[in-house]
């Protein structure tokens, strides 16, 4: 059994209250005890509570990443110049397959401190290179070895060159991890259990089902990545789903860039979820983000990093990316039809984006009654935030400073659940030195494996692309094929 914590107070800071959307911000203490929030308010007394000294800084609620796949920080920097086409063929075609389990102990372990270290508190992470039972129990022990706040989404998918971990192995594994580790987790449980789901089109249609109807029977949200490809590769997958009656309020649809409005109308018909991952989305050309239109429609929708093998775990820039990608195809529309005289009010706002990178993702995850946002009785997962930067003053407008106007390197303490795992500016234990270690060490073993299988990037044979188009249709389901 762990220790309990000791009570802990987070002084004189200005703290953001509620949903961050409100921006309300009030001079106020944080007590924190049991892992919970238990107070609120200015000079708050607790007699021998460790103190942490905000003043002149933000108390923010941890930022929440609600799409993120954790075990690819062993590639950061390979896909930066990369379509998604060729992430597809080189990372999950090619590269999962050279990852031991060890090495996904390693990316995971790695990606999770760096997310924790720009104030993410908690992650959705796509668990999806589960080339043997081992992959899947190293990632887990990654997470809670990182100590962040985790859904843990064991990946279906059978990754080329691990064919001998078959689909139905893989079903009957994850089974067995929920009946010995997990049937008695709740919503406070810090590492929970969910299901990624194979690529809609990827595997036979009645695949599909049986991956849903598992989560369903299990009572695990899902996770799936939806209507992120376009022209020959793209399909009606939110449709297909719905008319089978496999759309649910617990799962997490990622992207969802090419989804119709009347796609999306059906997922908030049913309370499901939309994870955009802004910075990814752009570069790796899945279109410009859902966001806004999700939002707009009532859908649970939050933000996420999604590859660290392109994209820095860093919640500042999912919310810049998110709105100046968004407000400028906005602009773009109105400046062709009517001019410059016809822009209004620009969305989304600069709380809008904060509220998607707090509480709005918590909601996407089933955590809003837990965490995202600074309330008496939820769980401890708070940052600070200094504002003493060159490059934050004056404070004029306190959500637009955090947004435009911060940095990761401006986060100063965070907690999970109660528990300190950076102060004053700095990881605490090991964390740092072993995510590091770790890192650098994993891809010294994963490049002769790389080189040996074509490279970094290895050539995309003639004909990919219609064997996928051709693979996407006959997956379809039986009432969908022509």
């Amino acid at each position: 059994m762990p220790l309990p914590l000791a009570d802990l107070l987070i002084t004189g800071g200005s703290v953001l209250l509620g949903d961050p959307r409100d921006g309300r911000f009030a001079r106020a203490d944080v007590l924190v005890r049991d892992g919970l929030i238990a107070a609120i308010g200015p000079d708050l007394e607790a007699p021998g509570a460790d103190r942490v000294d905000a003043a002149g800084a933000f108390v923010l609620p941890g930022f929440v990443d609600t799409h993120h796949h954790l075990w690819e920080a062993s590639l950061r920097g390979l896909t930066a110049d990369w379509s998604a086409l060729d992430f597809f063929w080189g990372v999950r075609a090619h590269h999962a397959g050279a990852h031991e389990a060890r090495d996904v102990h390693a990316g995971t372990y790695a990606g999770a401190v760096a997310a924790l270290d720009a104030g993410i508190t908690t992650v959705l992470d796509v668990a999806h290179a589960v080339n043997t039972p081992e992959h899947a129990r190293e990632g887990l022990r990654a997470v809670r070895e990182a100590g962040v706040r985790a859904l843990f989404c064991y990946g279906l998918t059978t990754t080329p060159g691990a064919e001998a971990f078959t689909a139905e192995q893989r079903l009957a594994d994850l089974r067995a991890l929920h009946a010995n580790e997990f049937t008695s987790q709740h919503a406070t449980t810090r590492v929970r259990l969910g299901l990624a789901v194979n690529d809609i089109g990827s595997v036979p249609w009645t695949q599909t089902r049986t991956e849903f109807h598992l989560a369903r029977e299990l009572g695990l949200p899902s996770t799936v990545h939806s209507r992120s490809l376009w022209g020959e590769l793209s399909a009606p997958e939110i449709t297909w789903l719905h008319r089978d009656g496999l759309l649910a309020a617990d799962q997490v649809h990622a992207h969802a860039n090419a989804a119709t409005d009347e796609e999306l109308a059906l997922l908030a018909e049913a309370g499901a979820a939309v994870s955009s991952t802004p910075e990814t989305e752009l570069m790796l050309g899945l279109g410009y983000p859902a966001l806004t239109r999700a939002a707009q429609l009532g859908i649970p929708t939050g933000l996420g990093t999604d590859i660290q093998a392109g994209s820095p775990a860093d919640p500042f820039a999912w919310m810049r990316a998110a709105l100046q990608a968004v407000r400028g195809r906005r602009h773009q529309r109105v400046l062709e039809t009517e001019g410059s005289a016809g822009l209004g009010a620009p969305t989304p706002s600069v709380r809008d984006v904060l509220h998607h990178a707090t509480l709005g993702g918590a909601r996407a995850l089933g955590l809003g009654e837990v965490t995202g946002s600074l309330e008496v009785g939820k769980a401890a997962d708070v940052l600070v935030l200094r504002t003493d930067g060159v490059h934050q003053r004056p404070v004029v407008d306190p959500v637009a400073t955090v947004v435009l106007h911060s940095r990761a390197s401006d986060v100063d303490t965070v907690l999970v659940a109660g528990e300190v795992v950076k102060r004053a500016g700095l990881l605490l234990g090991d964390r740092a030195d072993r995510a590091t270690d770790l890192a650098d060490t994993t891809w010294a073993r994963l490049t002769p494996r790389i080189n040996a299988r074509g490279g970094l990037l290895p050539p995309r044979p003639e004909g990919v692309l219609k064997h996928m188009a051709a693979a996407g249709a006959a997956n379809a389901p039986e009432w969908a094929r022509d």
